[in-house]
């Protein structure tokens, strides 16, 4: 079943039926800025930045990595990653080695102070998601990480 235009246009920046609060972006945007001023707030107890937290959480949950990646997971420029991993490296949070498959590759590997710092900085801003998550159900949170996946990837495809 086709779904018509005019159902939508209300969230179609070029149509006259536009309501900006009725559009999706219009939440992500103010969501995504809020979280990262919160996050930011938190993160400057931990001594990072939003940045290499996005890079060592990639990392923990990932394993070792390419800077490109990572690059990829944080939806981020290469040469932004790039720059953030020499200064954790510089701060003794990750490793940097030359891929043996390709010697062009950079690898990137969590280190002990590294798993440290997330720890500590995981358990500092814990306070943060709880409050985030405060009046949601798990079946929410799925249905709303659903949801992202899809417009995610129906833009990826774009």
């Amino acid at each position: 079943m086709s779904k018509t235009n005019n159902q939508f246009d209300k969230f179609k920046p070029a149509s006259a039926d536009f309501e900006f609060q009725q559009f999706p972006f219009y939440w992500l945007m103010r969501v995504g800025s809020v979280y990262s001023l919160r996050m930011e707030k938190s993160l400057k107890k931990g001594s990072i930045n939003i940045t290499a937290w996005r890079i060592l959480m990639i990392l923990r949950e990932n394993g070792t990595l390419s800077v490109s990646d990572i690059a990829t997971h944080a939806v981020a420029k290469t040469p932004t990653i790039t720059r953030a991993t020499y200064k954790l490296q510089k701060e003794g949070h990750v490793t940097i080695s030359t891929s043996e498959k390709d010697g062009r590759i950079s690898m990137v590997q969590l280190t002990e102070s590294g798993q440290e710092t997330i720890a500590k900085v995981t358990e500092q801003s814990e306070r943060l998601f709880e409050s985030i998550y405060v009046d949601f159900t798990t079946e929410e949170i799925d249905t709303l990480n659903d949801t992202l996946q899809r417009l995610f990837y129906n833009l990826a495809e774009y």
